[in-house]
């Protein structure tokens, strides 16, 4: 009878077990926090295009859209992050940082140089991801937008006001608009990036001459110094890992004057192994963004091999 109980209380235990074991919610995937592993050839400048400017992903991470010069001025490209041919989407007035909306269906081009009514220098327009003509987002108009960021529906931007022409960082939507995240204490903000929870991380330059710029963390409408003495490239590339925790910049060793990686805690400190990895022997570096499902990133060095490299970084 002993043994019979026994084996009863087993078998109970058991299932209790299996049960439990059904009902639990596996663990969320690993998100990356920004590690540079590897860093692969898209393509390069040659008949097709020259000297690209800015690279972004979609969502997943399979298509890296940018911008570079043609013959007839400006265009807006894209070629599969594995690798191969461009194929040309849009013709734009002048080059400009790029973004991607988060379900991958537009594509949003800061172009500094085309001019949608007399007077109005620069804009954000919108192209659909399979290409088509631009289409100017109503309020940032004037605005000489100059790094672009997209969080959900939050676009965020780098640029002037087009009321008084003073630098700062402002916000549209792919409806438009615009509304001002911060002017005060701005001096030539570039390269941009937003959190999750709404902080937003803009490359400014340290003084009216300074070659070098500083990381700023933008929240409840001031900002505060995180990072001094970085030696990037135009436009500045700033962006920030899945997990939310890192920050990672492409910028310039100030003894090699080579490109490099570098990755920064929230709070400005330098993080992780390796803190910095140099890439290859180019020196100017530009347009840095990371897919928005993934911690892969598109990178462009304006001169490598000669007319210009769009990267992947962390290929798959």
């Amino acid at each position: 009878m002993m043994r019979r109980a026994r084996w009863f209380g087993a078998l109970a235990l058991s299932l209790a077990v299996g049960a439990c074991s059904k009902d639990e919610t596996p663990p969320p995937p690993k998100m990356g926090d920004g590690t540079v592993r590897a860093v692969a050839t898209v393509v390069s400048g040659g008949t097709a295009f020259r000297l690209p400017f800015d690279a972004a992903l979609s969502p997943d991470g399979k298509t890296a859209y940018f911008t570079a010069l043609v013959d007839e001025g400006a265009a807006l490209f894209k070629s599969p992050a594995t690798g191969g041919p461009p194929t040309k989407l849009a013709d734009l007035v002048g080059l400009g940082s790029v973004e991607v909306t988060s379900d991958g269906s537009t594509v949003l081009v800061g172009d500094p140089a085309t001019e949608p009514s007399p007077g109005a220098l620069g804009a954000i327009v919108a192209v659909p991801s399979s290409g088509g003509t631009p289409s100017v987002l109503t309020g940032t108009e004037g605005s000489l937008p100059q790094g672009i960021a997209i969080a959900g529906r939050r676009v965020v931007f780098s640029g002037v006001d087009p009321a008084d022409g003073v630098p700062g960082v402002f916000e549209t939507s792919a409806s438009g608009g615009l509304s001002v995240v911060l002017k005060a204490g701005l001096i030539d903000p570039s390269g941009v990036t937003v959190a999750s929870s709404g902080e937003v991380y803009v490359l400014d330059a340290e003084s009216d001459s300074a070659s070098t710029r500083r990381i700023l963390r933008i929240a409840s409408g001031s900002a505060t110094e995180l990072v001094k003495g970085l030696r990037v490239g135009y436009p500045a590339g700033i962006a920030l890992a899945e997990n939310g925790l890192y920050l990672v910049v492409a910028s310039t060793d100030p003894v090699t004057g080579t490109a490099r990686f570098e990755r920064f805690g929230l709070s400005g400190t330098a993080a992780g192994a390796p803190v910095e990895m140099t890439i290859g022997s180019f020196d100017e570096p530009a347009g840095l963004h990371r897919a928005a499902g993934t911690d892969r990133y598109a990178y462009v060095d304006s001169g490598a091999n000669g007319t210009g490299t769009v990267f992947v970084v962390n290929p798959q």
